[in-house]
Order: structure tokens, then sequence, then C-alpha cells
């Protein structure tokens, strides 16, 4: 038995070493896997040269490294790296410097070589028409540093000695301009813009030659020899400054000529603030409890106050104008309301008669005004323009022709119709006539004009004698 089992020993021992190596095999080529599956392959452009390999990360900085241990040029301070799409391959942009000078401006800008120079403009917002030259060609390609210049199609017009001249031209200055138009500037000459100036399209470019001119101002005239393109610009030049309020005797737009006198008038302001009545409104409302040639006051009227902002305007000196800037009311006023009666009176026996006791009523400006009589009557009026009274006054608009019986010369009154629609106001007794003196009417009003009498005709009015 023993014999039998030592036998077979042998036999299990390569089977179990065939299985080990078969395990070995197995885990080797799992890892190979893995590691293969881990690696991308990534490629670096710069320029016409190309780097492509393989490593297990999809980092721009490292994939750079690697590079540049196959012999990828380091990157500049100009140079940058653009990763294309979403893969490993990087493109390399190697920058270098470019100058653009158009006219007296001149911008440093960085170029990308392999970029046209037309791309490279348009890259930093420098755009040229079909019509602008550009030296070197907008084609040529970017390979190192370089100069470009950018010559403008501008039309400019050059107005000097009464004479306006328009050219066309490929870039320059305004001394370029000046020089084709034939114009020299003498020494105090000046012209709108400065001689190193670039030229732009519809540039219109104005000469002014030195001129004398008298200057008026603060109380000083003074001589001086300046060159301006309008009459303001050559103030500020001799040192004179002005406000917007100023006034000048000459247009300030306007060039200035030899010999001319300018006037400077000073113009200044203030605001005040200043405390004012506001005047009351007056409501009436009727009541059939007194007779229509009644007026009674149920609630006296307040003025209110308000506070008014003023912007003064003095011209040398003197206030001239007075201008309301803004009103704030401080106070409301108190309305005033008034009762006017409705109810008619039974007609009298005689042209007039005493409504009884004395009291007050509201005239047409709103003020209460006391009356120690009252008379209601017809009335009529007359107009003699030119003429006299019975007193020997002129017969003119507020005197009253009466019966000085009944209403005594030099009475003073105010007379309205009883429902206050026709008012003749203020008056006084200064003449008398035969209508007045028979009884048929109680008065005759008298105005300036026949054609105001129409006013009146023949009426009852009320007449308020006055204390």
């Amino acid at each position: 038995m023993r014999g039998r089992h030592s036998r077979k020993a042998p036999r299990l021992l390569i089977i179990r070493g065939v299985l080990a190596l078969i395990l070995a095999i197995v885990f080797s080529v799992s890892s190979f896997a893995t590691v293969m599956a881990n690696t991308v392959s990534a490629n670096v452009i710069d320029g016409d040269k190309s780097y492509t390999f393989s490593m297990s990360s999809t980092d721009m900085t490292e994939i750079l490294a690697q590079a540049q241990k196959l012999g990828l040029e380091p990157l500049g301070p100009l140079d940058v790296f653009e990763q294309v799409g979403n893969t490993t391959t990087v493109n390399i942009r190697r920058g270098v410097s470019m100058t653009v000078n158009e006219g007296s401006k001149k911008t440093n800008l960085i170029a990308y070589q392999g970029d046209t120079v037309e791309k490279t403009l348009a890259d930093n917002n420098i755009i040229v028409k079909d019509t602008d030259e550009v030296i070197p060609s907008r084609e040529t390609t970017v390979t190192a540093g370089l100069s470009v210049e950018i010559r403008r199609l501008c039309q400019v017009t050059v107005i000097a000695d009464g004479e306006s001249k328009t050219y066309s031209m490929l870039g320059g200055t305004v001394e370029d301009a000046l020089k084709k138009a034939g114009v020299t500037l003498a020494n105090k000459d000046s012209a709108n813009y400065e001689l190193d100036t670039s030229l732009f399209d519809k540039m219109i470019l104005r000469v002014s030659r030195t001129v004398k001119l008298k200057v008026s101002v603060d109380g000083r005239t003074t001589e001086y020899e300046v060159s301006a393109a309008t009459v303001r610009s050559a103030l500020q030049k001799c040192g004179i400054s002005l406000s917007t309020d100023d006034k000048l005797n000459v247009d300030g737009k306007s060039h200035p000529t030899d010999g001319m006198h300018i006037i400077v008038t000073r113009v200044t302001t203030e605001e005040v603030k200043e405390l004012e009545e506001v005047d009351y409104p007056v409501e009436y409302v009727t009541s059939d409890s007194m007779y229509e040639d009644e007026i009674e006051i149920r609630t006296p009227g307040e003025k209110g106050e308000k506070e008014v902002t003023y912007k003064l305007i003095y011209i040398a000196g003197e206030l001239d104008e007075k201008k309301v800037v803004s009103e704030e009311i401080i106070k409301e006023p108190v309305t005033e309301v008034v009762v006017k009666g409705t109810k008619v009176r039974e007609s009298s026996s005689g042209p007039g008669y005493d409504t009884g006791a004395a009291g007050t009523f509201v005239d047409s400006s709103g003020n209460t005004v006391s009356y120690s009589q009252k008379l209601v009557g017809e009335c009529t009026a007359y107009s003699v323009p030119g003429g006299t009274t019975s007193l020997g006054w002129k017969a003119e608009y507020g005197i009253i022709a009466v019966d000085p019986d009944i209403i005594p010369y030099g009475t003073r009154m105010y007379i309205v119709s009883p429902d206050g629609s026709i008012v003749y106001g203020y008056g006084i007794a200064g003449d008398t006539g035969g209508a007045v003196m028979a009884g048929d009417i109680i008065a005759d009003l008298c105005y300036n004009t026949i054609e105001e009498c129409s006013i009146i005709g023949r009426r009852d009015m009320v007449i308020y004698i006055l204390p």
C-alpha cells in the first residue's frame, strides 16, 4: 500500500506546476491590458514640427513637459498653447511683437506666427477698409516681429484765408494736409487741430490767422493779438473765462476778425426764498330764506402761506429778472363760504328802497366790506367823453349821478346787480341828471364810452352806501 502511493506523488506535483504557470500567464496579460487601456496618444504641433507620443495623463502641462523632453522648444512669454477640441492634440502658437502705425498713433500688440497681418489686426479690433492701404500687405504671413503701417483714405477739407479746398488723402497728419493745400502757418497762426493729429474721414481743418482784438470786460478794455477759430476760444486764449450765463455783443461761435471789439457782460444769479400770502378761494352757496340781494358770510376765509424760491438774474450788477423756481405751501388757505339769497322781494312803489340796517358784503376781489345803508332800484348809464359833471368834475368811470337829497354829493358807494352777474364797482356821487331828479331812477352810472353803457342799460342794481 505504501509503495503504491509513493509512485503517484510526482504526477501531482507536475499538475500543480502547470496550473501555477497558467495563472501567472493570465495575471500578466490582465495587467498589460489594464496599462494599455489607461494609455493615450498625445500630439503636440509647433509650426511645421510635430511630437507624437503615448502617456497615461491627459493634463496639458504634463503633455507639454513630455514634448519638451522630445525636443519641443520651451514656451516664451508671448507664446500660447491651445487644446484642439476635447482631444489630446495641442497646438503651439509662437507670439511675436507687432507695432501698428496709423498717422501719429502707435499701437503695440502681439501677433502669432502663421497668421496673416489682416487676421492679427482683426483679432485686435483694428478694422481696415478696402480703400485703406496696409504696409506690408494684409495677406503677409507673420513669421517674426514686424511693423505695420495703415494709411486711411480720408476726405479732408481745409478752410483758410477765405477759401475752402477738399482733398482725398491716404493717411497723413494735419501738417500734411496743410502742406498739400499750400497753407503756411505764421508764427501766431493756429489750426483747430494739432499739426501731428492723424487725418480722419470728413475732417474739416480751419486755419485761424492772427488778428487784433479789443475786449471790454469787468470795467476794463484791453487789446490782444490772438489766433482762434471762434470768439469764445479767442477769449479763452486771452485768459478771459466765461460762465454759461455771460453775454457777448457778438456770436461766440463766430470767427474773430481783425479789429473786432468784443464786449463781455457779466451775468450772475442767486436764489432767494420769500414767504408770500396765498389768497383763499370763495365758495358761493344759495339760500331760499334770504332775499336775492342779500349776502352773508357763513365761513370767513383765511389766507394761506407759501415759500417761493426765486432765481435773481443780475446783468452788470443790476437786477434784470426775477424767476420763480419753485413754490411750497406752508399753510393751506381756508375757503370762504358766502351765502347768496334767492328769495324775491316784493316790488316797491318808488324807484328805490332801503333794505334795512347796515351790514357787510363781499366785493369782486373777495374783500369783506362794511356798508351803512343799502338801496335797491333801477339804474341807467351815460357817457359824455371829454365832458364835466354838474360839480365841474371830469365825467369818467366811477362818477355816479344821484339826487343829492337822497344820496349827498361825495358819498362813496359800491354798485352791483342783485344776482352779482354785473359789477359796476366802486364810485362816488358827483353828478345829477333829469331822470334822477324826477325820481324815475335811483342813479345814473357814468362810463368812458357809449358802448360800455349797454352793459347796464336799465336794470335794478344794489347800491351799498359806504361809511
